[in-house]
C-alpha cells in the first residue's frame, strides 16, 4: 500500500493552488508600436462640493494619473432646437445659452488642466456631441442635419467661446457620438459635416482636428472608415480613429493597421464596463495611444454605473470603480510620451506589456486569467537599473513590494500573486514619499443623537519604509467637544460630534522623509435629511413640434439615507387653449400628452420622503418648462414670435 500512498501524495503537489509557476518574460526594446497619447474620461456636469471635488480630481490626476478629458456639448443649453439665425456664415452670439458649459469648464474642466499641466503633461480636451433619438440628447434638428454648413458653425462657435472665453483650445472634435447609433448620422453625413468643419476651423485658426468615427463599436467604426476610406478631403482634417465598444469588436486590428498606414494615432473612447483586460486588449489589438473609461465622476455608488468616482450622497466621500486599481497599475506608470515595445511570455496565462519613455522601461504583468495561479516571472531584457515593484490582488489597493536592483544581465525575478496586477517601474534614485490609498469615517454621516465614528488609513511606502501616523482635528462646529481615542493608530474612534454641521479631521503618514497629508470629513445632521433633485427633464421626444403633442417627464433624485421616495407631477400652466393630461404622476417617468397648442409648457416635479407626510420640509420641487413648436417650425424663432435672424 506504501507506494500507491506516495504516488497520490505526489499528485496533490502537483495540482495545489499553491504551486508557484516559472514564466519567462522576454522584453524586445527595438521592436516598437504605438506611443501613448492620453488616459482619458469623460468631463462630468454634477455639481459636487469642493472640498469632495478637489480630492476626486486629485486622484484622478495626481494618483490615477488621467490626462484628457471629453466635453459633451450641453445639447439643452448651447444651440438646440432654436437656431441661432437662419445664416450659417454669422453667428448670433446672444441666441446661444452657456450656463451649462460655464459650469462644466470652471467647475471641472479648468481644475484638471491646471492639475495636469503641474505635473508636466499635456492636457488634452475633446468634444463630442450627442444625438441620440431616444435619449436625454434629444434628436439632431432638422435645420442642423440637413445642412453641414449650419452644423459647421455650430460647432465653431462652441470651439471659440471655449478659446475665446477660457483659452481652452480643443484638441479634437467628434462631429457626432456614436454615430449610427440610434440617431440619423450616417457616414455620407458624418463625411459632409467633416468637410464643412474642417475649412472653417481653419479659417477660425483652430488647430483642432476631427476625431472619427466614434461608432458604438469596432466593427461599426470599421465600416465608417471603410465608407470614407476614398474620401481624400474628408481625411484631411482627421486627426485620430476612434471607437467604443459596446458589441463587436474584431475590427480593431483593421482600426489599428488602416490608422497607422495614414500616420494617425487610434483611441477607445467608452465603455462603461470596461476592465483592465479591455485595456490590455486595446492596447494590443487596437493599438490604441488614447483609452478611457467613462464619466469622470457622478453622485452614488460606482457600482452597475460607469464612473471612475462616485460621489457618496454625504457629499464628504468618495468610491472608486472597481477596477480603478488595476486600471492604475498600467496608467499612473504609463505616461504620454511612453512607446509600447515588444514584452512576450513563455506562459499565455501570463500576460505581459512593456512601455519605454526616456530610456526607461516600465513592465505591467496581467496574472488574472483564470484559473488564475500565482507565478514566479523573470523579467529578461531590463536597463540597468533599480526598479520598484507594486501590485493590485484582486482589484484591492495597490501595494509597494519593495525595490530591486537590475545589473548588466538585464534580468528581474518576481512572485506575481494569483489574479493580480504587476508593475515593474524605474525607481528615480530619491526616496518617495507614501502613497496614501484610503482615508475614511465610519459611518460616514451621522444623525443626532449620534456622536461618534471611527476614522480609518491605509497607505503603502515604495521603499517599504516604516510609517507613523498622526490624527487631529482640523475644524469643527462651535459648541462641540471632538476627542480621538487613538490619535496615532491606523483607526480612530472619534467622539463629541454633539453640535450640528461640519468636522474636518487631518492624518498625516509619514515615512522618514516625508509627511503626507489627507483630509477625513463628516456632516452631523440635525436628522432625517430631505431627498434631493439633481435634474429633470424631458424626451421621447426632447423636442416637441406639432403635430406631434406629447414627450416624457423625467427626473433624477438622491436621498442621503435611501429612503422610500413618492412622486408627484403636476401642471403649473399650459398655453391659452391647452388641456394637457399626465400618465403614470406618480413615478420618476411621466408622460404628457394632449399638448395640442404651441408654446411654454410648466411642469412640476414634487418628491417626498416618508416625513414629508407631516414635515412639509420633507416635500422637495423643481419645475420643468417644455416647449412646443408650431409646425412647419422654421428652426430660428422664439416661441415669443421674436426672429433670431440678425
Amino acid at each position: 500500500m506504501r507506494p500507491a500512498y506516495i504516488s497520490i501524495l505526489v499528485a496533490v503537489i502537483i495540482v495545489s493552488p499553491q504551486t508557484i509557476f516559472g514564466v519567462t518574460v522576454t522584453l524586445s526594446p527595438s521592436a516598437h508600436h504605438q506611443t501613448i497619447l492620453g488616459w482619458g474620461a469623460t468631463a462630468p456636469n454634477v455639481s459636487i462640493p469642493k472640498m469632495l471635488r478637489d480630492q476626486i480630481l486629485d486622484e484622478a490626476v495626481n494618483d490615477l494619473g488621467l490626462t484628457r478629458l471629453r466635453f459633451e456639448i450641453p445639447r439643452r443649453d448651447w444651440e438646440d432646437a432654436v437656431n441661432d439665425n437662419s445664416d450659417p456664415n454669422t453667428v448670433n452670439w446672444s441666441a446661444f445659452k452657456t450656463t451649462k458649459t460655464d459650469f462644466k469648464v470652471r467647475n471641472w474642466i479648468q481644475p484638471f488642466k491646471r492639475r495636469v499641466e503641474a505635473n508636466g503633461d499635456s492636457f488634452n480636451l475633446y468634444v463630442s456631441p450627442s444625438f441620440f433619438d431616444s435619449r436625454s440628447s434629444g434628436t439632431v434638428p432638422a435645420w442642423m442635419l440637413n445642412s453641414p454648413a449650419e452644423y459647421a458653425e455650430c460647432a465653431a462657435a462652441f470651439l471659440t467661446y471655449l478659446k475665446k472665453t477660457y483659452n481652452i483650445t480643443a484638441d479634437y472634435y467628434c462631429i457626432c457620438n456614436e454615430a449610427g447609433n440610434g440617431n440619423a448620422f450616417s457616414a455620407d453625413v458624418v463625411s459632409n459635416m467633416i468637410k464643412a468643419l474642417g475649412p472653417k476651423m481653419k479659417a477660425l485658426g483652430l488647430p483642432t482636428k476631427i476625431e472619427f468615427p466614434e461608432c458604438v463599436n469596432a466593427d461599426e467604426s470599421w465600416s465608417y472608415i471603410q465608407s470614407t476610406q476614398n474620401d481624400a478631403e474628408m481625411w484631411r482634417y482627421v486627426g485620430v480613429v476612434t471607437y467604443h465598444l459596446y458589441g463587436g469588436n474584431d475590427s480593431r486590428p483593421s482600426i489599428r493597421d488602416f490608422a497607422l498606414s495614414r500616420g494617425l494615432p487610434t483611441g477607445q473612447t467608452e465603455y462603461m464596463n470596461t476592465t483592465v483586460n479591455d485595456l490590455y486588449n486595446d492596447l494590443t489589438l487596437g493599438g490604441v495611444s488614447y483609452w478611457e473609461h467613462y464619466v469622470l465622476a457622478y453622485y452614488g455608488s460606482t457600482a452597475g454605473r460607469a464612473d471612475y468616482f462616485g460621489a457618496n450622497y454625504n457629499n464628504t466621500s468618495f468610491t472608486r470603480y472597481s477596477d480603478y486599481w488595476n486600471f492604475r497599475q498600467i496608467m499612473r506608470y504609463v505616461r504620454p510620451g511612453a512607446v509600447r515595445i515588444d514584452a512576450t511570455s513563455d506562459d499565455t496565462a501570463l500576460r505581459p506589456l512593456a512601455f519605454v519613455k526616456d530610456r526607461k522601461t516600465v513592465v505591467v504583468l496581467l496574472n488574472n486569467t483564470a484559473p488564475s495561479q500565482a507565478r514566479s516571472v523573470t523579467v529578461n531584457g531590463l536597463p540597468r537599473g533599480t526598479y520598484g515593484v507594486c501590485r493590485s490582488i484582486a482589484g484591492a489597493a495597490y501595494q509597494e513590494v519593495g525595490l530591486q536592483r537590475v545589473g548588466s544581465g538585464g534580468t528581474l525575478t518576481t512572485t506575481v500573486p494569483s489574479n493580480s496586477v504587476m508593475t515593474i517601474y524605474p525607481y528615480s534614485g530619491a526616496n518617495l514619499p507614501p502613497r496614501v490609498t484610503n482615508w475614511a469615517a465610519t459611518p460616514n454621516y451621522l444623525e443626532k443623537p449620534s456622536s461618534s465614528t471611527t476614522l480609518s488609513v491605509s497607505a503603502t511606502d515604495p521603499e517599504n519604509e516604516a510609517l507613523s501616523y498622526t490624527w487631529s482635528i482640523a475644524g469643527k462646529p462651535s459648541g462641540a467637544k471632538v476627542s480621538l481615542a487613538s490619535p496615532s493608530s491606523v483607526s480612530c474612534s472619534a467622539s463629541g460630534l454633539t453640535a450640528v454641521g461640519d468636522y474636518v479631521f487631518n492624518i498625516a503618514v509619514r515615512d522618514a522623509s516625508h509627511t503626507v497629508n489627507r483630509s477625513v470629513k463628516i456632516t452631523v445632521f440635525s436628522g432625517n435629511q430631505p431627498p434631493v433633485i439633481d435634474s429633470s427633464h424631458n424626451r421621447l421626444p426632447v423636442t416637441v413640434t406639432l403635430p406631434t403633442t406629447g414627450t416624457t417627464l423625467r427626473c433624477s433624485v438622491r436621498d442621503l439615507e435611501g429612503d422610500t421616495l413618492t412622486y408627484l407631477w403636476s401642471v403649473v400652466s399650459q398655453p391659452a387653449g391647452a388641456s394637457v393630461s399626465l400618465a403614470n404622476n406618480t413615478t420618476t417617468s411621466c408622460k404628457a400628452s394632449n399638448m395640442t397648442v404651441a408654446g411654454n409648457y410648466v411642469f412640476k416635479a414634487q418628491v417626498a420622503d416618508p416625513l414629508g407626510a407631516t414635515d412639509p420640509s420633507h416635500i422637495v420641487s423643481e419645475s420643468l418648462t417644455v416647449a412646443v413648436y408650431p409646425a412647419g417650425y422654421a428652426g430660428y424663432q422664439r416661441l415669443d414670435g421674436v426672429d433670431r435672424k440678425q
